[in-house]
């Protein structure tokens, strides 16, 4: 017999154990302070002329023109244009109309001159970059252009090359740059070191280490490898001499590249020509609406232990970075048992702007990495702790929740809005959720762009708000009701959106996306034709691929009808092993067709997986049949099965049900049916566990409901000092795991478990000793956990081995 869907169960356990943890305690002056609004010299010189020129200056000038920013050079006697003048405001206003397009902000030449690194104030230039942007639009306001029209040009005509791609295992990684950054980087590129920088290419993790350095190693040309550059030009943390460093990095990456082979292009295939993703054409389906907007975070920087604040109002609300929150190549960022706080000071503005208007609202693309999490965990909260708030965005399995301090609410912000359980809103998927707020229409929730029916009952005025909270993403100021999931984009304005606004900001979607146009031209003899995709990065692993079209960019018709069938994608010199949701496309496009304006190919969409990432991967199409070219695929050999006589017999092998599932494990652990959390669990989950004992009707959803229940018995046991000390007498609770449970403890652990849990030897259940290697793996990998590896993780890793035992086939199956 073997453990039925035994990855799904250990996977639930660790994900659903470790929101039982607390990392220490947390208060919100905690953080160190951030940034203060520099402010501008006082000006004396002559009134704006105009209306104009008086939003230019208090939106654009009045912060620009400080001395530690623009007001240093562009000034009278110093360096021209005199944008920055500090004399006349009017001179100013004409210095600086040339260098910004208000139709279009972020094309300006300030925007360009400041996120190209000219004087940039921030430590991140694209964080400087986006800020000025703002500032520029709050300046131009009705007349930033929201118009979705793209401009399709020529894109660079690369052909598909030989190109190397990185190996599966680590072990050359392991064998040549592991032994460099392992012993030089490890103090921050390391999830276990005091102040951890992602990517965590130095991590005691070797394949995550591997996955990490990916992004930061060229293994096609190792001379513009990022570990290598950060040495050599940038004289990052050298340990040495930084160019001697940079050439031993060089070296080992080197003597890494030339050991993998190159992957040839085939010479019978049929290719377009090839693009990198930033060779395409950037996307966008109209302006974001940001009126009233007063905190923006964007996620772009991609590195670093800050996330800023682009909102452009001052003071910048930035969020420094602890625990396990991880950078998103896709802008954003990923948090598995961290959180990302600003300082209270900072954060005061919310507290001033919203209570000045009475209303607000909180914008968000998340994804939750499952609909199991409890608290409500939180997602973005402004708050001192666990039971004093301002306002909550958190998550409770799957609904969203609105806490909200007011007149008729708690100081916790209680009762909470949720959306309807039954209509399981939340969706570990990626999703566009608004909070709207004011005392005329109380709390709304909208999710992708609908307005959700839950009725907010204690609609006041809000109370009195404590403006010495902090905002904070992914757990509470105590570090507890930790949150699990990806933020893409936070926005907080001081005004209620509508719902065409909220339909508007839905519409326009999140992150950095490209058309990319792979040239069919000399396939088909028609200059400037171009089989078009739209591209971004899912996340740090994978691209999207969607809208599938053909267009001519030069406006010719067809002149000849041509087929065109089985699309595939190429990566780096070789079809790509996933998504080729494209290879059934059999179309027949007429002769005299118009293509001007792109037309559909195919409505699906597809993912593939990223291998040396975003700046680095080639990609390009592959087709079986492309006008005369053709690429005969020889399909695979079908083996026909030997023919079975019919039969009605089902397996011999059971489920047990709902009841006996329940009874099982509290005789398993001595833990009583009706203990709270265990009755209340088991209430919720009842309906989700199998009914009938046919193992044939045994599908993945019934398994996360004999996870979740195998969770809250493990919780209770584990919790329980007489049955702790019962199973484990050796093991040392009052110690971290890296004492407790290191080699040599390890089994005063895991015997006792496996004893207590597979009380009987029978043929049919899985091997003792490969369940202990198991456990002993996952024991491992949560034993990881860099500065929250407390004496509390080492009861959270205990209960995650219980409940990955007590929820497998030793328990379930009859």
């Amino acid at each position: 017999m073997i453990l039925p869907h035994k990855n799904l169960t250990l996977l639930s356990a660790i994900c659903l154990l470790l929101t039982l943890s607390a990392c220490g305690g947390g208060d919100v002056e905690s953080n160190p302070p951030q940034q203060q609004d520099p402010g501008s010299d006082a000006y004396t010189g002559p009134a704006p002329a105009t209306e104009d020129i008086q939003k230019y200056k208090v939106s654009l000038w009045d912060n620009i023109s400080g001395q530690n920013r623009c007001g240093a050079c562009h000034t009278e006697g110093n360096q021209a244009p005199y944008f920055a003048s500090r004399e006349n405001v009017n001179d100013a206003y004409a210095a600086t109309n040339p260098l910004v397009d208000l139709t279009d902000p972020a094309a300006s030449r300030l925007v360009e001159k400041v996120a190209g690194g000219h004087n940039c104030w921030l430590d991140s230039d694209s964080a400087c970059g986006e800020t000025m942007t703002s500032w520029i639009k709050l300046w131009a306001d009705e007349r930033v252009s929201s118009a979705n029209t793209i401009e399709l040009t020529s894109p660079v005509i690369r052909e598909p090359g030989a190109s190397k791609s990185f190996p599966d295992d680590s072990g050359l990684f392991s064998q040549h740059v592991y032994p460099i950054v392992s012993q030089y980087c490890s103090d921050c590129h390391n999830e276990s070191a005091t102040f951890a920088q992602s990517p965590f290419f130095a991590s005691n993790d070797i394949n995550q280490a591997y996955e990490s350095a990916k992004n930061v190693i060229n293994i096609d040309e190792p001379t513009q490898s990022r570990l290598v550059v950060r040495l050599g030009s940038e004289f990052h943390n050298c340990w040495t001499n930084c160019q001697e460093n940079s050439n031993e990095m060089l070296a080992a990456i080197t003597a890494m590249s030339d050991a993998i082979e190159v992957d040839e292009i085939s010479p019978d295939m049929v290719v377009s020509k090839s693009l990198l993703l930033t060779d395409g054409i950037t996307a966008s389906s109209g302006g974001r609406f940001e009126t009233d907007v007063i905190a923006l975070y964007q996620f772009k920087t991609g590195e670093g232990a800050i996330a800023y604040d682009t909102s452009g109002i001052a003071p910048e609300a930035n969020l420094s970075l602890t625990g396990d929150v991880e950078w998103l190549g896709s802008w954003g960022l990923s948090f598995t048992n961290g959180k990302a706080q600003a300082s209270t000071a900072n954060s005061k503005k919310l507290h001033d702007l919203i209570t000045s208007t009475g209303e607000f609202s909180i914008e968000a693309w998340v994804t939750p990495n499952n609909v199991t999490q409890e608290g409500p965990a939180r997602i973005v909260t402004y708050s001192a702790g666990d039971d004093a708030r301002n306002f909550t965005l958190g998550q409770t399995q799957y609904n969203y929740d609105f806490m909200l301090r007011t007149e008729s609410s708690t100081v916790n912000g209680e009762p909470g809005l949720s959306t309807p359980d039954a209509d399981e809103v939340l969706q570990a998927t990626l999703q566009h959720v608004v909070l709207t707020y004011n005392a005329t229409q109380g709390r709304r929730i909208y999710v992708n762009g609908n307005l959700i029916d839950a009725i907010d009952e204690d609609i006041a005025p809000l109370a009195s708000w404590d403006d010495s909270f902090a905002l904070i993403l992914g757990r509470e100021a105590s570090n507890q009701h930790v949150w699990q999931g990806d933020i893409r984009l936070l926005a907080i304005y001081n005004r209620v959106l509508e719902q065409e606004q909220i339909s508007q900001n839905y519409d326009v979607g999140v992150g950095e996306k490209f058309f990319l146009l792979f040239s069919v031209s000399h396939l088909i003899d028609l200059p400037e034709t171009y089989v078009m995709f739209e591209v971004s990065q899912f996340d740090n692993y994978s691209y999207l691929f969607t809208g599938a079209s053909l267009v001519n960019i030069n406006g010719t018709p067809v002149a000849d009808n041509f087929d065109m069938r089985g699309i595939r994608l190429g990566i780096n010199g070789k079809e790509s092993a996933q998504g080729q949701a494209y290879s059934n496309v059999d179309l027949t496009i007429d002769s005299g067709q118009e293509i001007a304006e792109p037309i559909p190919i195919s409505a699906l969409g597809t993912i593939i997986g990223l291998e040396k990432g975003a700046s680095q991967d080639e990609f390009f199409l592959t087709f079986e049949q492309i006008g005369e070219h053709e690429n005969v695929r020889v399909p695979g050999v079908v083996i026909t099965p030997e023919e079975l006589p019919a039969s009605t017999e089902t397996s011999h092998i059971g489920l047990r049900n709902f009841a006996e599932i329940n009874h099982s494990m509290s005789v398993l652990t001595g833990v009583a049916q009706d203990t709270a959390k265990v009755f209340t669990t088991y209430d919720l989950v009842k309906r989700q566990l199998p009914s009938i004992e046919n193992i044939d009707t045994f599908i993945s959803a019934q398994q996360m409901g004999v996870t979740q229940l195998a969770i809250a018995y493990c919780d209770v046991a584990i919790d329980d000092n007489t049955i702790r000390t019962a199973w484990f007498p050796d093991v040392d609770f009052s110690l971290a795991p890296a004492d407790a449970l290191n080699a040599a403890q390890r089994p005063a652990l895991l015997n006792p478990l496996i004893n207590q849990l597979m009380p009987l030897s029978l043929a049919t259940q899985p091997d003792a000793t490969a369940v202990y290697d198991e456990l002993d793996s996952l024991v491992s990998h949560l034993s990881v956990c860099g500065t929250n590896c407390n004496a509390e993780r080492t009861q959270t890793i205990a209960k995650a081995s219980c409940a990955a035992v007590l929820a497998s086939a030793v328990m379930l199956i009859q």
